[in-house]
């Protein structure tokens, strides 16, 4: 059975007579007729009863024609629908995000592109940083928001610098480092670290590792929590310290002394599949672009910006 069987078919129905359906078609009528009767055959119905003098639908042609007309309105639907997101004028726009992590850029964009694009449903989708590169290849969301440090070998992936955030080692009051101010990451190295836990925080021990070996060690690590106010609880009471972007901590913290240091900052991108179709994605990008200040084309060049991260 094709489509161009119900379409017949439906064309008949509303008209009664083959030959005004193939007028309407703009097909022979002997065509339509042979089609009507294949049709039939393949269904194992009679669904018209023709005479010389007229045609007129069966009992069983009935209710085929009210359901034909139920599918052929739907399938109307879905082919408008479709012309209408690939024209850009509807549709859904998917980000990736992370709630630790804050992109100040994003609330300001996407407001932007609201107001251009008002049929266009923009939906967040909850998601942690290390694994929004496969939700954009799994097609789970259009645009993923994740540091450099994840971004190591994907020539399939588009990326846009948006920041750069400070780290702080953070130590306890009574750290015999808690006065110094600054210490270098060199000095860390007898140190015992405090972590997240990998169930709840996948990524996040490979991270330390990068961050310290430029200096030239292994963290040794020690207790560990499930969460960033888990593990600063942690430092509060001695067990050890850590080393989070500045702007993670969003409120004071009793207890708790942050020390400048020569790790390089952490820097954040936008990131998004280099062959995506979406129209959305197209027209979102340059809204996104306009959101930075300065613009910039290198990491180095743009203007330190700490993230807003909460916990």
């Amino acid at each position: 059975m094709e489509l161009r069987h119900l379409r017949y078919f439906q064309s008949v129905a509303e008209n009664l007579s083959f030959s005004r359906a193939a007028e309407r078609l703009g097909i022979a009528q002997p065509a339509i007729s042979r089609q009507i009767t294949a049709l039939e055959q393949e269904i194992g119905v009679k669904l018209f009863v023709r005479t010389t003098t007229r045609v007129r639908l069966t009992d069983a042609g009935r209710r085929f024609h009210q359901d034909i007309d139920r599918l052929l309105s739907q399938l109307a639907i879905a082919v408008t629908g479709a012309q209408r997101i690939s024209g850009g004028s509807n549709g859904e726009l998917n980000l990736g995000s992370d709630w630790r992590v804050l992109f100040p850029q994003i609330p300001e964009a996407v407001m932007r592109y609201r107001a251009a694009h008002p049929h266009v449903t923009v939906n967040f989708i909850e998601l942690q940083v290390h694994a929004q590169i496969q939700a954009l290849r799994d097609g789970l969301i259009h645009i993923g928001f994740v540091h450099k440090l994840l971004l190591s070998s994907h020539p399939d992936l588009a990326s846009l610098f948006l920041f750069m955030a400070d780290f702080k080692v953070i130590v306890g009051a009574n750290h015999p480092l808690a006065g110094a101010g600054s210490v270098a990451m060199r000095e860390l190295k007898k140190e015992t670290w405090v972590k997240l836990d990998e169930k709840n925080n996948p990524g996040y021990r490979a991270i330390m590792l990068q961050l310290c070996h430029p200096a030239l060690f292994t963290p040794r690590f020690g207790r560990g929590a499930s969460s960033i106010e888990g593990m600063l609880a942690l430092v509060t009471m001695g067990d050890g310290i850590c080393i989070l972007p500045s702007s993670l901590l969003s409120h004071p913290h009793p207890g708790l002394c942050l020390l400048d240091t020569d790790c390089p900052p952490l820097e954040f991108y936008a990131i998004w599949l280099k062959d995506n179709p979406s129209r959305h994605l197209g027209d979102f990008i340059p809204l996104l672009k306009k959101t930075l200040a300065p613009p910039s084309s290198t990491p180095k060049k743009a203007k330190k910006e700490p993230a807003r991260l909460s916990i």
